[in-house]
């Protein structure tokens, strides 16, 4: 009986472990963490260890209510958005140490504009027609670039309710999409600016745009 008993116990145990995220360690250590008003410190390109993790790809993972290191994760990553010292439009979790697919965007096409999560996204169509426009990111601060996006793109993804979520996505919050999910590919938007010439610092782009 007590062997029975055990032996529930243990296949109870394993089948919850397989409906939670796995976090490696140093990604539970950072979410384990307390941070003054719930802003995580961000990753920096211009240090070497903040970069292994912005140009490391990131993974799919098991999205549960149950799991409550990912749901204080996406609580962190949204007050870390928010901060009103260094509000940004969108954030994805390399942005933060943790290499997983999980992107906050601002969805200015929605009424009041509301931040929503998203889990195991990717972008599974872009359309053909592109426009260029100033972009800059909360992981490469002190510049701004021009880059060229799609107006229109096709996403998919998971919520806490539902898996493989199809969306049609367009103009300005379709480049946020494009932004933060570069992101999980290890790419950065100084990345796809090809002519450096259109790479600005803060004080260029006041001296040459904000007269």
């Amino acid at each position: 009986m007590i062997k029975l008993k055990y032996i529930i116990i243990t296949i109870s145990f394993y089948m919850t472990s397989c409906n939670i995220a796995k976090f490696s360690m140093p990604e539970k250590e950072i979410i384990k963490k307390k941070y003054e008003n719930k802003i995580i410190p961000l990753m920096l390109v211009s240090n070497k260890l903040d970069s292994t993790i912005l140009y490391s790809k990131s993974r799919n993972f098991k999205v549960s209510k149950k799991d409550k290191k990912l749901k204080k994760l996406v609580t962190l990553m949204y007050e870390t958005c928010n901060d009103k010292s260094n509000p940004g439009v969108g954030i994805a979790s390399p942005q933060v140490g943790i290499n997983k697919r999980i992107v906050w965007v601002q969805r200015f096409d929605k009424e009041k504009e509301p931040f929503e999560v998203y889990f195991n996204i990717e972008i599974i169509k872009f359309y053909p027609t592109k426009s260029e426009g100033w972009e800059a990111c909360l992981s490469v601060p002190g510049y701004k670039g021009i880059v060229n996006r799609s107006d229109s793109i096709i996403i998919k993804y998971d919520n806490y309710e539902k898996h493989d979520i199809i969306e049609t996505v367009r103009g300005f919050t379709a480049v946020i999409f494009q932004h933060e999910i570069d992101h999980l590919e290890g790419i950065l938007y100084t990345d796809r600016i090809f002519d450096k010439a259109k790479l600005y610092s803060d004080k260029e782009y006041e001296r040459s745009f904000n007269k």
